[in-house]
């Protein structure tokens, strides 16, 4: 006998076996599972095409399970990835690192099927499962690159024309017109998911050779690239042109979309030319096999069952073994056990500072008030400068409720844009990273200094505060808070007085969030 294949309960069992591996996957999975569908109903972000994949993954996995017989068994060689695999993911949960956990997603699904299914089988289904990669919320690391590229590449294109312009990091000045930001929004990164999606959902569908999909791929992600430098170029020229009053720059999201649209029309040209080829018609003349045999000894009835077995225990096991904090986010953070009025600064009466404050999500602690200093008082024209300090603060960090994520901006960039950067060093070897601000309609102008505290280490940046988690897991601490100082004031060097106000209060605030995790740690909460 040259192969033996399980004919007893014929696609039904098929169906029980692989409903019985993945519903334990998706049981640990499912916190992880609940964050990511969340920034997929966010519309207005890079994912929010997320349910409309996950409908094309299913569909191009049934079509494979329709035009090919998938016959389960047992592979224990492909336990290894899977479990490494898990690993991966647990060790993404034991340091809060989402990102490690994203990554994991489709990996863990592949390698459960390929426990049952092998290689032969399983690679049939990596495109229509792997599509589903292009909406993990993990593509946010690329946005600076990207970023940084289209600033460049706008740079090199605004050098053709007579135009007067400087460039400071992703800000475009036009002299004596205004200023473009290449925010985050400006990076592509929409584009360049969608494209990417759309070039393997047609190779999956239309072409037979890996050479033709890989073309195809490699041309989606460059017209994507493209068409956001000619959206971004246009935008400033227009802007330029039109001394900044051009509808665009307020329509830039639609002009978009429209020039991502053209970018498809030469992209399916190519990808017709593709399918059309000799190769690709060789291929389809062949035909392939349909790669659904199974050793005898790995796919009768009995190792079905073992392989589901082993493959089902393994996902409930590692939700076992990891630790299980409270995973629910209080509706309204508790205040946090800090005064920093006194005899020198005395509250206002506001919750932020002329429209400013930060936007932070779910956090487990808040202070933020508004202040100002009493000896600055005077009776005629009462305070001359309104102060802000804020610190939000996790107990522990965990899904939706983590120092470093898309929700939390320290301003609105739709409402203030940046003026300057600058640095302050304060107490305890803390850095705080320093910006100007300016409204955008109101021409108000704030300075505001933060930092970031996460587990006793202090960071600046957002990737080195994620990273930081990695080392305090050495340590006895589970926290994370953004503490942030602001100023508004009339004819006062902003970064000075920052660093006046940083060297009187951080000593107050940094005990209180010191303490605070102490009595935590010695209440066993």
């Amino acid at each position: 006998m040259g192969e033996t294949r399980v004919r007893s309960g014929g696609v039904g069992q098929a169906w029980v076996s692989f409903a019985i591996v993945l519903a334990s996957l998706f049981f640990l999975l499912w916190p992880t599972l609940e964050g990511i569908f969340s920034r997929w109903l966010k519309l207005d972000e890079s994912y929010s095409h997320g349910f409309l994949l996950l409908l094309v993954s299913l569909f191009l996995v049934f079509r494979v399970m329709r035009q090919r017989t998938l016959v389960p068994g047992f592979y224990p060689l492909w336990l290894v990835p899977f479990v490494l695999a898990l690993l991966a993911y647990g060790l993404g949960d034991l340091l809060r690192i989402q990102a490690l956990q994203h990554l994991m997603l489709v990996p863990l699904i592949l390698g459960a099927l390929a426990v049952l299914l092998g290689w032969k089988q399983v690679r049939w289904l990596i495109a229509p499962v792997g599509l589903l990669f292009f909406a993990m919320p993990v593509w946010d690391f690329l946005a600076w690159t990207l970023q940084l590229i289209t600033t460049e590449i706008n740079q090199l294109l605004l050098g053709l024309f007579d135009i007067e312009f400087e460039v400071e990091g992703v800000f475009v000045y036009l002299i004596g017109v205004g200023t473009f930001e290449i925010a985050h929004g400006c990076s592509g990164l929409r584009y360049l998911l969608v494209g990417q999606s759309l070039s393997l959902m047609y190779g999956e569908l239309n072409f037979r050779s890996f050479r033709a999909r890989v073309i195809l791929f490699v041309s989606s992600v460059f017209l994507a690239l493209f068409a956001n430098w000619v959206r971004v170029f246009v935008i400033i020229y227009m802007g330029y042109e039109t001394n900044m009053q051009t509808s665009l720059i307020e329509d830039h999201e639609s002009f978009g979309w429209w020039v991502f649209a053209a970018t498809l029309i030469p992209l399916f040209c190519i990808g017709r030319r593709l399918e059309s080829s000799k190769r690709e018609q060789a291929i389809n003349q062949e035909g392939d096999e349909n790669g659904a045999g199974a050793s005898s000894n790995r796919a009768g009835s009995t190792w079905v069952k073992v392989g589901v077995v082993i493959t089902a225990f393994l996902p409930v096991l590692v939700w076992a073994v990891l630790p299980s904090p409270n995973r629910a986010i209080e509706p309204e953070p508790q205040a946090l056990k800090l005064r920093l009025d006194g005899e020198r600064y005395s509250p206002l009466f506001s919750s932020d500072l002329e429209g400013w404050r930060p936007k932070v999500r779910n956090p487990d602690r808040v202070y933020a008030q508004t202040l100002f200093d009493r000896s600055l008082a005077t009776d005629q024209s009462g305070p001359g400068e309104s102060l802000f300090a804020a610190v939000y603060s996790y107990d522990y960090q965990r899904e939706s409720a983590e120092l470093i994520q898309y929700s939390n901006r320290i301003y609105d960039r739709e409402e203030w844009h940046p003026d300057g950067f600058f640095t302050l060093s304060g107490p305890e070897s803390a850095t705080f990273k320093g910006v100007t601000l300016r409204h955008r309609r109101t021409d108000n102008v704030i300075h505001l200094a933060y930092t970031y505290y996460v587990e006793g280490f202090w960071e600046t940046d957002d990737l080195r505060a994620k990273l930081a988690q990695v080392r305090g897991f050495l340590n006895s601490r589970s926290d994370a808070s953004l503490i942030v100082f602001a100023v508004s004031c009339e004819d006062c060097d902003g970064k000075d007085r920052l660093s006046e106000i940083v060297d009187s209060l951080m000593e107050d605030v940094v005990t209180s969030v010191d303490k605070q995790v102490a009595e935590r740690r010695n209440s066993g909460s």
